[in-house]
């Protein structure tokens, strides 16, 4: 088994994905807790199962990874180490290792018989994103048979995590009769399962750890937050990390949306090297008497880049980031909100994007990104009953009441705030308990009660897997809005558990 020191070196150096976990060694894990377990799959011919990566790819961390290549016989995966006498129901998760921008489609079928028993729609995913299908057969067969996946109308041959002790695709066995415990996702987000790709993703992960970990004083959330950091801090000098479409991005910061994990790093590796390619990227979004230079906008920004900056200001003691923090509120809510709406997108010259009008996980970003911000720039002393803060806490009160009057009978929010024929969308109801939640406990949104707070998170529950992972989100923007927005087009999605994270502490 490789080094990890080695990998990372020779990562940054080549641009290589090497393994962590050999194939003979992913056989003998076993996971078992209290009414599911995971067991491994394993390829039948290991050696026809591992296609090059294409160029310009790497496989997060090293990981072993499986291939399902397009057309001919599909791919056969080996189930024999499903329990004897197992009763319950069985469901195969593959876990993305790169993202072939397609709307792609595996069939699973068993492998002597050819039945199938299930099928994955799989679009445009993020690298680490978990897909699931229940197999629609007895347990048994599965043991005796093993599957064999076949992609269906496919234009890019498919790569995925192999089975990992801690992560990575698997089987997941769900007792007869078994009743999910409410608190396993805390668990699940509490480990290397919760892993996403550097980015917003991560950072969304990140920031819920490490609520659990200061507010909730739960040091299973620190251990969780010091492991994912050791992924992509490898040492005390390297940024290790491929971007959501598993492109290698070492030691650069280029994407705006990227910015949230530095929240979490500088209260933990505040003067890591890595830090200083985040604050050069947002030193020059302003010019020296501090105008604001870009003209497109975005609401994730308040969350990316407002709210890291400002964890940065008082972990380094430097106060212009502060500043820098503030310019980019404010022009997110000059340019992005009106009377009635927060537009995810638009631009200082050309205005809002109509289609992105009151889109719930923009909203998210918006409210969450000013209120986490708002909170410490209010307890630093140059902005102590300053205009600036109360303009913020203006806007987070006025556009949270826009979000709490289009919250559904059932305590859920949709996709669309403000269109009804959206339906549930889980990542909007658990970020929006969220920013609620932090605006009720500093005083600013007494609207927003726990019993309110607790009302969406009983309705959340409705939506966890056995195992802790929430269900039910919006893919990301990667493909039509029409489509993965405002359709019904639903998956899992790791970092939503993050949002989760904060609900808990607040209850």
């Amino acid at each position: 088994m490789i080094n990890r020191r080695d990998f990372c070196s020779k990562a940054i150096a080549l641009g290589v994905s090497l393994p962590f976990l050999s194939m003979a060694e992913s056989k003998t894990w076993r996971f078992r807790t209290a009414g599911f377990q995971y067991v491994p799959l394993i390829p039948s011919d290991i050696a026809q199962s591992t296609l090059p990566i294409p160029d310009g790819h790497r496989v997060a961390f090293g990981y072993n990874y499986f291939s399902l290549p397009v057309g001919g016989e599909g791919l056969p995966l080996e189930c024999g180490n499903i329990p004897a006498g197992f009763e319950g129901e069985a469901y195969l998760r593959l876990q993305v290792a790169i993202d072939t921008r397609e709307e792609d489609e595996v069939e699973v079928y068993l492998g002597k018989s050819g039945r199938k028993v299930g099928q994955l729609s799989i679009w445009y995913p993020t690298g680490l994103q978990l897909f699931q299908s229940r197999l629609d057969c007895d347990p048994r067969l599965l043991r005796e048979e093993g599957i064999r996946l076949q992609q269906s109308d496919g234009k890019n041959t498919m790569y995925f995590v192999s089975s990992l002790a801690d992560n990575g695709s698997h089987l997941l066995l769900v007792d007869k009769n078994h009743k999910t415990e409410e608190k396993q996702w805390i668990r699940t987000l509490c480990s290397d399962r919760s892993l996403q790709p550097f980015g917003w993703t991560e950072g969304t992960g990140l920031d819920g750890l490490q609520e659990l970990y200061v507010r909730g004083k739960d040091k299973r959330a620190l251990k969780a937050v010091r492991s994912h950091l050791d992924k992509y801090l490898v040492d005390d000098k390297n940024l290790v990390y491929v971007d959501l479409w598993a492109r290698p991005r070492d030691n650069t910061f280029t994407n705006l949306e990227a910015g949230l994990p530095f929240a979490t790093i500088a209260q933990h590796q505040a003067h890591h090297p890595s830090v200083n390619l985040f604050i050069d990227f947002c030193k020059k979004r302003v010019d020296a008497g501090h105008k604001f230079l870009p003209d497109k906008l975005s609401t994730e920004g308040c969350y990316t880049l407002a709210y890291p900056l400002t964890q940065l200001g008082k972990a380094l003691k430097k106060p212009e980031l502060f500043e820098l923090a503030l310019i980019e509120l404010e022009h997110r809510i000059k340019y992005l909100a009106d009377d009635k709406a927060v537009y995810n997108i638009g631009s200082i010259s050309k205005g809002t994007v109509a289609e992105r009008q009151n889109w719930g996980r923009g909203f998210v970003w918006f409210l969450l990104g000013i209120v986490r911000s708002a909170e410490i720039l209010q307890n630093e002393s140059q902005f102590k009953g300053h205009s600036r803060i109360e303009k913020l806490k203006e806007a987070y009160r006025y556009y949270s009441k826009i979000a709490l009057s289009h919250q559904r009978p059932d305590h859920s929010w949709g996709a669309y705030l403000d269109q009804p024929q959206t339906g549930f969308e889980s990542s909007a109801t658990a970020g929006l308990a969220a920013a609620f939640a932090h605006g009720h406990r500093i005083g600013w949104l007494s609207e927003f009660s726990k019993t309110d707070l607790n009302n969406v998170y009983q309705r959340l529950l409705k939506h966890v897997t056995p195992d802790g992972f929430l269900m039910d989100v919006t893919q990301h923007n990667a493909g039509s809005i029409d489509l993965l927005q405002k359709g019904t087009y639903r998956v899992i999605a790791q970092y939503s558990l993050g949002f989760m994270a904060h609900i808990e502490t607040h209850l």
